[in-house]
């Protein structure tokens, strides 16, 4: 029995929020996709240089061609190769495409950083919430306790004659309502740990520790907002977007330039050697120069410079609604933190009050001067205390987290 118990043990290890977040960013689906779409970037970069190197192309043919088709001195076997060196000597669209796939790579580094900013700030946001649900676990677990004593000492009352039935299977009623309540919190915390190992993708089991740390200093909106203009990560996604589009509006501009290429082929092909002799080898080089210019395809550049320009001001427009939701956010949150920090001070003092009147209370009942009533009441009234001071210091830490994921 003893070695069950240890194998349980040994599968279960303590998970601190620091190494939630670790496994986080190394095992969250959107990190590791947004990583595949960064080196897919990488491939497009180079793709995208081969542009301004030279390419080498060969071929060989080969023809027999049947007796009806071979007239006068016509060769009745055909041979014929080729191999072509070309390179670009002046292409802006080339150049503009590799500056394009670079501005992507930047973006795309930049949306992985974001991801990882909403990875943390999730893996706070259901950290907290176990923590918080711990708490809740506790205190049921604290209730059942407490009201399993009442239980015991109003059942030897109703023993002795003491206290009517009703006082007994009141006390009993209570004590199995709070273990029914118990079960459900622990219910609860078991399926949001479960949700909480699915984002982590880990099938180990886990124990959440640590406890809420009620710190009231609030930092000054005008640092934060400077913050959130150099430092927010979404922010900086939409501005490389723009970047990015600027350089797809260079390219579509491209087009108005003309192309120069040049190539060097050697070749060689089978003739006859004579009109009446056999067959030999054709062989030699051939070089030329080819400068393209298109000068009217019916208006299709131009709109797709003018589509290409109408991007990067529709995107421009949506940084400056984005910048107001980011500083909306911000104002909220700051506003929401100095909210909770005036209810938990007044909530600490209400349960200073609530543990003092439960005190009395019990004390009360045990010597047969009080009520089983005012003891429910007064239970009732620390158990709901302590829980809003459990569940706004919850809210206290998911707001500093969503503070933290908006300005740094």
């Amino acid at each position: 029995m003893f070695a069950i118990f240890l194998l349980c043990v040994s599968f279960l290890f303590p998970l601190t929020l620091e190494e939630a977040i670790k496994i986080a960013l190394k095992n969250a689906t959107d990190i590791r996709v947004s990583r595949i779409e960064l080196k897919k970037l990488e491939e497009e970069i180079r793709k995208a240089r081969s542009g301004i190197l030279p390419t080498i192309t060969g071929s060989y043919s080969y023809t027999r061609l049947d007796d009806s088709l071979v007239y006068g001195f016509g060769l009745r076997d055909r041979q014929e190769y080729s191999i072509t060196l070309s390179q670009t000597i002046f292409n802006k669209a080339v150049f503009d495409s590799i500056s394009l796939a670079k501005k992507q790579r930047k973006l795309q580094k930049l949306i992985l950083e974001d991801i990882k900013r909403e990875v943390i700030y999730r893996v706070k946001e259901m950290y907290y919430a176990l923590l918080y649900k711990k708490l809740v676990i506790e205190l049921k677990e604290d209730t059942l306790k407490y009201w399993e004593e009442n239980l015991k000492t109003v059942e030897e009352k109703y023993r002795a004659g003491i206290l009517p039935k009703v006082e007994y299977m009141r006390a009993k009623a209570q004590y199995e309502m709070a273990r029914a309540e118990l079960i459900e919190a622990k219910t609860d915390y078991e399926k949001s740990l479960e949700e909480f190992k699915a984002f982590l993708r880990i099938e180990e089991k886990i124990e959440i520790k640590g406890r809420f740390e009620f710190n009231d200093r609030i930092p000054s909106k005008e640092e934060l907002l400077k913050k959130l203009l150099e430092n927010n990560s979404t922010l900086k996604v939409y501005r490389a977007r723009i970047e990015a589009l600027k350089e797809s509006h260079d390219l579509a501009r491209s087009e108005y330039y003309p192309t120069l290429e040049a190539y060097l082929s050697y070749q060689g092909f089978t003739t006859r050697k004579t009109l009446f002799g056999g067959r030999e080898w054709v062989r030699g080089y051939t070089f030329g120069i080819s400068l393209n210019y298109r000068f009217f395809d019916g208006f299709r550049r131009e709109a797709n410079v003018a589509q290409s320009r109408l991007e990067v001001i529709k995107e421009k427009e949506r940084l400056k609604g984005e910048v107001f939701n980011q500083r909306k956010a911000l104002m909220n949150a700051l506003l929401t933190l100095k909210s909770l920090k005036e209810r938990i001070k007044a909530v600490k003092l209400s349960l200073q009050a609530a543990r003092e009147s439960l005190k009395l209370s019990t004390e009360r009942y045990k010597e047969g001067v009080g009520s089983q009533l005012e003891v429910l009441d007064a239970r009732k009234n620390y158990n709901d205390t302590l829980d809003s001071l459990h569940f706004l210091l919850y809210r206290y830490a998911t707001t500093l987290a969503l503070i933290e994921r908006l300005t740094r």
